[in-house]
C-alpha cells in the first residue's frame, strides 16, 4: 500500500498533529460542566481534601470514601493548587494524561519493530477511536491506569531488553502508581503480559529464573509504594475506611455492588469502542492471519485477551474498563495498515458525519421536550462542524490515517459541545447547588433523601457536608425540623401528594427533576 495513506508526514505530525488534536478537544476541557454523578463526586472528594488540609484519607459528605484510590484525587487538587479552582484544571489535566497515553503508545509501537510512520498510525489510531476521544477530557480513572499500564508495559520491553535495574525499577514504580490510581485491577492489566513473556520474548526463555524474579522484585516495590499510603491511611481512618475498601474490592470480582452486567456485556460495546476504524480500516485476510503469527501479534495477544476474559468474568462492568486496552488494538491496527493491500475508507468516515449532523441540528429540540428547557437554537449551529468534514472528505483533504483521526476527533468534540449546551439546564447542578448553599449557611435545617454522592459539594463550594436522611425518616425528620428544606435527586424518593417548593431539570433523574420540598408542606400532607 502507499506510505501516504499511513500518515503521509510524520516529521511535521509528530509535533503539529498531536498540537491539533489537542485544540480540538480543549473547548469541552474549558467549556463543560462537571457532569453528575461520577464527575461531581470525584470534583466533591477534590474538593473536600483541598478545603480540610487532609490528603491522606479521600473524604465525602462527612464520610470515608473508600470506592477509589487516591491518586485521581491528589492530581486535581494539587492542580487547584497552583491554578485556582476551576473545573477546567481537572479537564486539562485528564487531556495532558491522554497525550501522555497517545505518546506513550506511538513509543510503544516503535519499541515492538513498527517504523516512524507505523508508530505513528498506532497514535492516530488511538486518537481518533471513538472511545479514547470521549474520555480525553472526562474527569475520570481510566485513562490515568491507561497511562500507568503503558509505562509497565514499557518497563517490560526494558527487561527484555535485558536492562534488568531499570526495568524492575520502572514496573514497581508504575505498579505502584497503578494501584493509587485504580486499586488491584492495574495488575490485571500487566499480569498476563507479564507471566506469559517466554512467548513473545526471547529474554524471557533465556533466562525464566531471573525473569520472574525481576517481577516479583518489580511487584513488591509496587506494593511497598501503595502500602505507604494505604497503612497509614488504614490507621488514621479505622476499619471504617478499610474494611469497606477490601470488601468493595472483592464485591466487583465475585458479586458486584454495582454496575452488574452479564458476561457478554462488553461484547456489542467493543466495535462501538474503536469507531470510526470498524467501518474505515480494511485489510485483507492475510493480513489478519500474519499479524497473529508475528511477534507482535503474540505480544498484543498476551497483553489484550486474558484482561478481556477477565473483565468479561468479573461482574461488575462499566464500558470505560476497557480503556486501557485500546492501545494494544491501536497497534494491531497499525501493523496491519503496513501491509499490503491495508488502507482505510474515508466514505464511511462522511456516513458518520452525515448521522452526526442530524442528530446535532435536532438536539435543542430533543432536550427541550425531554426536560422542558428552552430551545437553543444556535446550537444547532455546530452542525455545521460534519458538513464541513463531509465536504473535507469529498475533496480529498485528509487522506491518511492522521487526517481520518482529526476529522473523527472534531465530530465528537461538535456533538458532544452540542449535547452539553442543549442539555445544559439539566446538566449543570450548579442552581442546586448554590440553593444549598444558601439554604446552609442561613442555618435553615436541609437534608436530601438518602445520599447525594457528592452531587453537590464542589458545584456549590460547601464547606460543610450535605446531611441525608433514609427515606423511612422522612416524618420523623419534618417533625424535628418543620422549617427544614428536603431535597430529592429522583422520583421514588419524592414525598406523595405535595407541591415541591422548587424544581431544577436534572438529567439523570427518573422524573428529569432535581426537587425542594418543605418540611411543613410534607408534614400537612400526611396529616390529610
Amino acid at each position: 500500500m502507499k506510505a501516504s495513506s499511513i500518515t503521509g508526514h510524520p516529521a511535521r505530525s509528530t509535533v503539529y498533529g498531536p498540537a491539533l488534536w489537542l485544540a480540538l478537544l480543549l473547548p469541552l476541557a474549558l467549556l463543560l460542566p462537571p457532569v453528575p454523578i461520577d464527575e461531581t463526586r470525584y470534583l466533591t472528594v477534590a474538593w473536600n481534601m483541598l478545603g480540610s488540609g487532609q490528603w491522606l484519607v479521600p473524604t465525602i459528605d462527612g464520610a470515608w470514601y473508600s470506592d477509589k484510590s487516591p491518586l485521581l484525587f491528589w492530581l486535581i487538587a494539587g492542580g487547584w493548587k497552583l491554578a485556582g479552582v476551576y473545573t477546567f484544571v481537572a479537564r486539562v489535566e485528564a487531556l495532558i494524561i491522554a497525550l501522555g497515553v497517545l505518546l506513550g503508545t506511538r513509543r510503544l509501537g516503535a519499541r515492538l519493530g513498527l517504523d516512524a510512520r507505523g508508530a505513528d498510525a498506532a497514535l492516530w489510531l488511538l486518537a481518533g477511536c471513538l472511545g479514547f476521544t470521549v474520555f480525553a477530557t472526562a474527569i475520570m480513572f481510566d485513562l490515568l491506569l491507561a497511562l500507568c499500564v503503558l509505562g509497565a508495559v514499557h518497563a517490560l520491553l526494558d527487561l527484555d531488553a535485558g536492562k534488568w535495574k531499570r526495568g524492575m525499577a520502572a514496573l514497581g514504580v508504575m505498579l505502584g502508581l497503578g494501584l493509587l490510581a485504580k486499586g488491584p485491577v492495574m495488575l490485571l492489566h500487566v499480569f498476563a503480559l507479564a507471566m506469559l513473556a517466554p512467548l513473545w520474548s526471547a529474554t524471557a526463555r533465556a533466562h525464566k529464573a531471573r525473569w520472574y524474579l525481576a517481577l516479583l522484585a518489580g511487584l513488591l516495590l509496587g506494593v511497598l509504594i501503595v502500602a505507604c499510603w494505604l497503612l497509614p491511611a488504614a490507621w488514621y481512618a479505622g476499619p471504617a475506611y478499610w474494611q469497606p475498601l477490601l470488601d468493595k474490592v472483592t464485591g466487583r470480582v465475585v458479586d458486584s455492588f454495582a454496575h452488574r452486567r452479564p458476561w457478554w456485556w462488553y461484547l456489542p460495546l467493543v466495535p462501538v469502542l474503536v469507531l470510526p476504524w470498524l467501518l474505515t480500516l480494511r485489510a485483507p485476510w492475510a493480513a489478519w492471519a500474519g499479524l497473529w503469527r508475528s511477534r507482535l501479534g503474540v505480544f498484543l495477544a498476551c497483553w489484550w485477551v486474558l484482561p478481556f476474559v477477565g473483565f468479561c468474568a468479573i461482574s461488575g462492568k462499566q464500558i470505560h474498563y476497557l480503556l486501557p486496552l485500546l492501545p494494544a488494538w491501536a497497534l494491531a491496527g497499525a501493523w496491519l495498515l503496513q501491509q499490503a493491500g491495508a488502507g482505510v475508507r474515508r466514505a464511511w468516515l462522511a456516513v458518520l458525519a452525515l448521522v452526526a449532523a442530524v442528530g446535532i441540528a435536532g438536539l435543542p429540540w430533543l432536550a427541550a421536550a425531554q426536560f422542558a428547557v428552552p430551545v437553543r437554537p444556535a446550537v444547532a449551529g455546530l452542525a455545521l462542524v460534519p458538513v464541513a468534514v463531509i465536504l473535507g472528505v469529498w475533496c480529498g483533504w485528509g487522506r491518511d490515517v492522521r487526517g481520518l483521526a482529526l476529522y473523527a476527533t472534531a465530530l465528537l468534540s461538535a456533538t458532544a459541545l452540542a449535547g452539553a449546551f442543549a442539555y445544559w439546564p439539566a446538566l449543570d447542578v450548579a442552581p442546586e447547588a448554590g440553593f444549598v448553599r444558601q439554604t446552609l449557611e442561613a442555618r435553615i435545617p436541609l437534608a436530601t433523601i438518602e445520599p447525594a454522592n457528592g452531587l453537590f459539594g464542589y458545584s456549590g463550594r460547601l464547606r460543610e457536608p450535605v446531611p441525608w436522611i433514609a427515606g423511612t425518616a422522612v416524618q420523623a425528620w419534618c417533625r424535628a425540623h418543620p422549617n427544614g428544606i428536603l431535597l430529592t435527586t429522583g422520583r421514588h424518593d419524592e414525598p406523595k401528594s405535595v407541591a415541591p417548593l422548587k424544581t431544577w431539570p436534572y438529567v439523570l433523574s427518573g422524573d428529569h427533576r432535581i426537587a425542594a420540598w418543605h418540611a411543613a408542606a410534607v408534614l400537612g400532607a400526611a396529616r390529610r
